[in-house]
């Protein structure tokens, strides 16, 4: 790290508690055009002390890092940090291969190839921040293979799967919420941030914040999951332009939205209603929803394109523009209840 980046950075750990993320992303720019054309002599790189190195690095991650990832990575990430550091016991930027290796024999114990693997990768995507940071020269995880991982069936519902869980919904909000997980393939943490005037009850279409990618995304509810929506918002007595949660607490504060957990909850209710003898979770309606597309003819570039999976190739991310016409397509053909 050199001393402009190390000025720069200390400014913004300073800082990054008095100010949100937009402010804070005004001033990095503003630092980086007024030391531009200073000659800053480098006294120190980091911090003496492991202890010192550590914090310093982490108040750096908060800063810099966290505000483009969402909570729940963060929080991974931090688990595995810490527990890591813990074991170790040196400062971040000497991290060794030998270190991540010695830490990953020890969490052998008690966990599968696939734990590993994603302490593995928290560790990596740490590490390779650090390297773009120049905090570090190398990521120390790059030389450490993968576990290897017996690739599983892919989860899905099959059609009996989804009439059987139809049994289980008992309020007007269970059938709504089921079908609309069927119609949209959305993430749970999305939700949440649906409001019913979201929602263009003639086209079906919705455009949704994605709560991993970060970026705008449309989807589509059928006439089905149309149907049953607007059931349920007769049956709670607001209108289909009212600015509540979509889908709201049955008891207590009736407007209050109904969060992840509640989401999570309200799914696993509805199959035990219905006696299933299978798991029955959120995200089992997007695999269910992207083994269908395939099912029906589609391609996993079309599955992935209606989940709001990002393209990998360059000609997918830099050179075809696909609007909402296409997924609305992809919709139609594949995803719509026939």
């Amino acid at each position: 790290m050199s001393a402009k980046e190390k000025l720069k950075n200390d400014i913004i750990v300073g800082m990054h508690m008095h100010l949100d993320n937009n402010a804070q992303a005004i001033l990095e720019t503003v630092i980086i055009k007024a030391i531009q054309n200073l000659d800053i002599k480098e006294l120190e790189t980091l911090p003496a002390t492991a202890d010192d190195t550590n914090q310093y690095i982490m108040q750096l991650f908060d800063a810099k890092k966290a505000p483009r990832l969402s909570p729940k990575t963060v929080e991974f990430y931090k688990a595995t940090l810490n527990e890591f550091v813990s074991l170790i016991n040196k400062p971040l930027n000497k991290i060794t291969e030998s270190d991540v290796a010695y830490y990953l024999q020890i969490k052998r114990n008690g966990n599968t190839n696939t734990s590993l693997n994603n302490l593995r990768r928290n560790l990596s995507a740490f590490f390779t921040w650090l390297r773009k940071e120049k905090i570090i020269s190398e990521n120390p995880c790059d030389a450490i293979e993968p576990y290897t991982v017996v690739e599983k069936p892919i989860d899905h519902m099959e059609a009996t799967d989804m009439e059987m869980l139809k049994k289980g919904c008992s309020h007007p909000r269970d059938r709504a919420l089921i079908e609309f997980m069927r119609s949209t393939a959305m993430r749970r943490g999305e939700v949440p941030f649906v409001k019913i005037c979201d929602i263009d009850f003639r086209s079906g279409k919705l455009v949704i914040f994605g709560e991993k990618t970060q970026k705008y995304r449309t989807v589509f509810l059928d006439n089905v999951a149309v149907y049953y929506i607007q059931e349920y918002l007769r049956h709670r007595g607001v209108s289909e332009n009212s600015k509540e949660p979509l889908f709201t607490h049955l008891r207590g504060d009736k407007t209050k939205v109904l969060e992840v957990d509640g989401v999570y909850s309200s799914i696993k209710d509805i199959a035990r209603r219905a006696g299933m003898d299978r798991r029955i979770y959120p995200h089992l309606f997007r695999k269910t929803t992207a083994t269908n597309i395939c099912r029906r003819g589609g391609s996993e570039d079309a599955a992935g394109e209606y989940l709001g999976h990002a393209p990998k190739n360059v000609t997918g991310k830099h050179y075809t523009y696909k609007g909402d016409r296409y997924v609305e397509q992809i919709f139609h053909n594949f995803v719509e209840a026939v």
